[in-house]
């Protein structure tokens, strides 16, 4: 088949659709728990304006769902990293404000246009390509200043250099961002400088002739250490889900929103010397029990948890044992445990002082909370509550 004719076909495949009698693995996303969260947030920056970060699938919690809740909970507006997950947001009935923090490509601006999508700029590559296009395919702009991050953003020097671009824009320009790179340090001399910057971009642009109304620079941690300076909004992501490390965040009563359970698929009985798994890494050292569970790495459960991460099951805990395969794990309990196949186990639990909780599993496996959620796969159910 020419390339041109499957790619054609390939556009109008059907997405997988799951059954309800499918799979048992599931993440609980308690949408209460995230509403609660954005109060808290709210509160703590002062009641500033909120774009909800809610790029990568709602950090795994479900872009659409959580975006609705958002929404209904009173967000200025959402942001996503792409034009995709923007459209993926109108599609599912969202209606405020849409900021893609990834910026486009000016050929992208008549679908972001038709869809009413805010749009950041990034760099100085396309600033006469989007004037020469936004009368016809208006969008609303933030600029993106580089004020130490070192990804996207103009830099102080850029300014100078494109203000007759950026002067030609300044009718769509709505709003100027810029991006922490250390509001978690304890030492907040960095974060400090790079609020000097962006507050030094802001009076250059207004020498200029342009003064965006909208300015927001805080991320979450910077929400949680009041670090918010002249912004005007904020952008808090892993807050809402209550996945910072952040002592603040706990003080502030932030709570996890996910769960990750997955019911027993097989139990059976094993005696002492049966080894489980690739490459045999775990050998029973006495008669017990091996639930195995439907959830692999392939879902998003890291591979290098095995021998290592424990799940809850009826107020306790019990070992994963042998290795993650793509698409099982084994878990290890005493014979007298009752286990029967259907019984819910949790991988993931809420409570953030659980030894299974998203901030012990990832300090487990040195990194942080929100690469574990991140990482779960589409084709793992949602299930929601309110």
């Amino acid at each position: 088949m020419p390339n041109d004719e499957r790619l054609v076909n390939e556009q109008h495949l059907e997405p997988l659709k799951r059954h309800p009698e499918g799979r048992a693995l599931r993440a609980e996303v308690d949408l209460g728990r995230i509403a609660r969260n954005l109060g808290r947030v709210r509160t703590a920056s002062g009641g500033r304006g909120i774009w909800a970060v809610v790029k990568a699938n709602a950090y795994g919690h479900g872009a659409v769902p959580v975006s609705r809740a958002l929404e209904e909970a009173g967000v200025h507006g959402l942001a996503v990293s792409s034009l995709e997950e923007g459209l993926e947001l109108r599609r599912g009935g969202i209606e405020c404000p849409v900021l893609v923090l990834g910026g486009l490509r000016p050929e992208a601006l008549p679908a972001a246009s038709a869809e009413n999508l805010t749009i950041a700029v990034v760099g100085p590559e396309h600033l006469d390509d989007y004037a020469r296009a936004l009368p016809r395919h208006p969008v609303r702009l933030h600029l993106k200043l580089d004020t130490g991050m070192g990804r996207f953003g103009l830099l102080p020097s850029e300014l100078g250099e494109h203000l007759l671009q950026l002067q030609r824009l300044a009718p769509w320009i709505e709003g100027a961002m810029g991006h922490f790179a250390t509001a978690d340090d304890p030492d907040p001399g960095f974060a400090q400088r790079q609020r000097g910057v962006f507050d030094a971009c802001l009076a250059q642009l207004a020498d200029g002739g342009i003064r965006p109304e909208q300015r927001h620079h805080g991320n979450s941690d910077a929400c949680l250490r009041g670090m918010l300076g002249q912004d005007t909004h904020v952008r808090p992501g892993l807050a809402l889900y209550g996945l910072t490390m952040l002592a603040e965040g706990r003080a502030l009563g932030l709570e996890p929103a996910l769960e990750l359970v997955a019911e027993v698929a097989r139990v059976k009985a094993m005696p002492a010397g049966t080894t489980v798994g690739y490459g045999r890494t775990f050998v029973a050292p006495h008669p017990l029990q091996i639930a195995t569970l439907a959830c692999g790495y392939a879902d998003g459960y890291r591979r290098d948890l095995g021998n290592k991460a424990v799940v809850g099951f009826q107020g306790r805990t019990f070992p994963v044992v042998g290795r993650i395969s793509m698409d099982y794990l084994t878990v290890a309990l005493p014979l007298d445990v009752h286990l029967a196949i259907g019984d819910p186990m949790t991988l993931y639990s809420g409570n953030p002082d659980a030894a299974h909780s998203l901030e012990r599993l990832a300090q487990l496996l040195g990194t942080i909370p929100y690469e574990l959620t991140c990482a779960l796969h589409r084709r793992i159910t949602r299930r929601f509550t309110p």
